[in-house]
């Protein structure tokens, strides 16, 4: 059965990128700070904006990681204070006691007591190219420092240069921004799936959602940059709208690097399970990540296999970084070989597997997630778990994926957002209703 249109859906498509969404062009961009710690009764930070800027601090070691973040924190915090780096994790001279990394001594000890209200858990994104912490590396001189922080048009021009984002124009040879990377430049592309993007629109739970859903779709870059920089700082992509507490088994398809591990490790509750799938296993993980699945607070279990719409094997291309992906990529103009992996459905390894709950399911597939989901479809009737999929690799998936899910799936409330500053990164939440309603935590 067609579903009926709501006319607030089509109108923040047509009204975009103007009062709808309160955005109108200007050249300076908006991120709004938020004081609060939150999690049980432990400190969990797991973005600057979310540490208190009014405290004195201390941090756990003297390493790379720990002066990168005190220099990002002196930056976007500029009201907290800090009093040292300090090698005794009983030190306490300071309000808080900051822990990020877990090659410090002490520091594994003091991640699973997490009822110090004086010790602030911190895992930090590293490895994930569109985090504030790689952000930082080329963006963070240019922020001015106020309420709200702001980034001059111009100076993310800069950043879009530092993170190798620009192409040479053909005619003039001058620097230009890739106009494949925002889907705005494929407008009438985009205009032939009218029906489907609004079908979305409608089943999108809030106006954030929305005027999400209508920026990537529609947006000009500005408005891409303004966004990226109000949410930067503030959360770490995937663990947006889901509730956390409800959560002890998940399925985790997608991991690389696993710069997205260290925040399960701070989310769950002690003792989840999570379930790792890539086709590369735990090979990749950046030593930073290594340590804390290697903590033991929350088990990790890697399943070196890709996930599919059936079990047998599949070809993928190892892009130059390593990662194996579906996506039609080259590597300098040529053609990147095959590799055949073993592949299974998440139904048939949750049936042969006797799971007796799953609570969250991710995915970030690279070009595989459509296929993967139809293999997934049954587990997700069966079980209503959370969900974090990613909807960008190709265009269609911005419409396809969230109405294959909104179809299959009754009583979802669906929620989106995307966390870098182009198309990139675009992930739709789902949330059983019978869980109650969510809300983003930014501000």
């Amino acid at each position: 059965m067609a579903k009926a249109i709501p006319v607030y859906a089509e109108s923040f498509l047509l009204l975009y990128p103007l009062p709808a969404l309160g955005l109108m062009r200007r050249s300076i961009f908006t991120c709004t700070g938020n004081t609060s710690l939150y999690g049980n009764s432990e400190m969990i930070v797991d973005a600057p904006l979310k540490f208190p800027d009014n405290r004195s601090y201390k941090i756990l070691g003297d390493s790379g990681y720990t002066q990168f973040l005190r220099l990002i924190l002196s930056k976007v915090r500029p009201g907290s204070n800090f009093m040292g780096f300090t090698n005794d994790p009983a030190n306490r001279d300071a309000d808080i006691l900051i822990v990020c990394d877990l090659s410090i001594e002490g520091a594994i000890d003091l991640i699973h007591d997490r009822d110090a209200d004086d010790v602030a858990i911190f895992p930090l994104p590293s490895g994930d190219v569109w985090a504030y912490w790689a952000f930082s590396a080329v963006g963070l001189d240019f922020i001015e420092v106020g309420d709200p922080l702001t980034i001059d048009g111009s100076d993310f021009l800069k950043v879009n240069e530092g993170y190798g984002r620009l192409v040479e124009d053909p005619e003039t040879g001058k620097a230009q921004l890739n106009g494949s990377n925002y889907l705005m430049s494929n407008n009438y592309y985009i205009g032939t799936h009218k029906d489907q993007i609004l079908e979305v629109m409608a089943a999108l739970t809030d106006d954030a959602s929305r005027a999400a859903y209508s920026r990537v779709l529609l947006g000009e870059p500005e408005a891409h940059w303004a966004h990226y920089t109000k949410r930067a700082y503030q959360n770490i992509q995937y663990f947006d709208y889901l509730d956390f507490d409800k959560i002890e088994v998940v399925l985790n398809g997608g991991v690389f690097g696993g710069y997205e591990l260290p925040f399960f490790v701070t989310n769950l509750p002690k003792g989840a399970t999570v379930h790792n799938f890539d086709p590369l296993g735990h090979s990749h993980l950046t030593d930073y990540a290594r340590l804390w699945v290697e903590s033991g607070i929350i088990n990790f279990v890697d399943n070196a296999i890709a996930l599919d719409r059936e079990d047998g094997s599949i070809d993928m291309k190892i892009q130059g970084d390593g990662q194996a992906s579906k996506e039609k990529k080259e590597d300098k103009g040529k053609e990147l070989e095959l590799t055949s992996f073993p592949a299974r459905s998440i139904d048939s390894f949750v049936e042969e597997t006797g799971f007796d709950r799953v609570d969250l399911i991710k995915f970030d597939l690279e070009g595989g997630d459509r296929r993967a989901i139809e293999g997934s479809m049954e587990t997700m009737k069966k079980y209503r778990p959370q969900l974090a999929l990613s909807i960008y690799h190709d265009a269609d998936d911005f419409w396809d994926i969230p109405n294959m899910i909104i179809d299959n799936l009754p009583e979802y409330d669906f929620y989106l957002d995307t966390y870098s500053f182009e198309r990139w990164e675009t992930i739709l939440y789902g949330v059983p209703r019978e869980l109650g309603p969510r809300t983003t935590n930014v501000v």
